[in-house]
């Protein structure tokens, strides 16, 4: 989500955290071209981010200090942006909580649908995905979501 601006950007580092990174996740760092990857999350991942860690018990889990933080998180996670930003790094930006509505009809591909609505309910649990279906066939487009959902 990030790796590429910061690339774009001309940035020669670039550090991503995520608490519980999966196969994909770190496989799409390494195609981007992430620099290091650590699995830590939350407002610790700002702080650390942030502030940098020196004293880690291998060389390879120090994070160098950061010159600008960006990415998607909780309210815990955009209020430790708010503490740092400006005075140890740079931030994209104090996001609140994600909202998406998806108006589907026949033509939806439900899994895409369901992608789309879970990449923004993962972000807090007070993200608000919405789909609206419409159309003779809008309850079984309801269905066909939320079974894709479940997958």
């Amino acid at each position: 989500m990030t790796c590429i601006t910061a690339k774009v950007a001309g940035c020669g580092t670039v550090i991503v955290c995520s608490p519980n990174p999966q196969p994909i996740t770190l496989a799409a760092g390494h195609v981007c071209g992430v620099t290091s990857f650590f699995s830590i999350g939350g407002a610790q991942a700002i702080g650390a981010m942030a502030h940098g860690i020196s004293d880690a018990p291998t060389p390879a889990e120090n994070i160098p200090p950061c010159d600008v933080i960006v990415g998607p998180g909780n309210k815990w996670v955009t209020a430790a942006k708010s503490l740092v930003a400006g005075h140890k790094c740079g931030i994209d930006m104090l996001a609140g909580p994600s909202e998406v509505l998806v108006v589907a009809d026949e033509s939806a591909d439900c899994e895409v649908v369901a992608a789309d609505l879970i990449a923004q309910a993962e972000h807090d649990v007070v993200a608000r995905p919405i789909l609206v279906a419409f159309g003779p066939t809008g309850e079984g487009i309801i269905k066909s979501v939320n079974d894709a959902c479940e997958r």
